[in-house]
């Protein structure tokens, strides 16, 4: 199996052009803000990009093969993080996990899905701040900057 997330997706050409340029330049911004229409891949080629960036071949169109490439491909890579509302209550966080699971599983299939959860209608700045405190530790520790 090729866990090639570029092949995965309908590429907008012209935004996938920008991704590749800042690739070839080594020149990441500290963000890449993805903005269009509903449906048109926004989260889809964020995620393509970082595989794009940590693939272990040094290439642009990762190779699909190597460990990184499988774990952002199956949503189990530390560097990449994927965030979205969650419920506020703590009986529906803990069925939500269960949830997230689930879907995760099937963003595999279609990396259109959005992720949303019953009665999720917000995130938290406590769970940013824990975000942006491990992102500093880990741009520090790596050379490349990670999506």
């Amino acid at each position: 199996m090729n866990y090639n997330l570029w092949e995965n997706i309908i590429v907008q050409e012209r935004a996938k052009l920008a991704l590749e340029k800042i690739f070839r330049r080594n020149a990441y911004p500290p963000a890449i803000i993805f903005f269009g229409q509903k449906g048109v891949g926004k989260e889809a080629h964020a995620i393509a990009f970082a595989q794009s960036i940590n693939c272990e071949k040094q290439n642009f169109q990762p190779c699909g093969q190597c460990e990184r490439c499988k774990r952002i491909y199956n949503f189990l890579s530390p560097d990449i993080y994927l965030i979205f509302p969650t419920p506020t209550s703590t009986s529906e966080k803990n069925l939500s996990f269960k949830r997230i699971e689930r879907l995760l599983e099937k963003k595999k299939v279609n990396p259109y899905l959005k992720i949303q959860l019953p009665k999720a209608n917000e995130i938290t700045i406590d769970l940013i701040r824990e975000l942006r405190s491990e992102l500093v530790v880990s741009t520090s520790r790596n050379k490349k900057t990670h999506c």
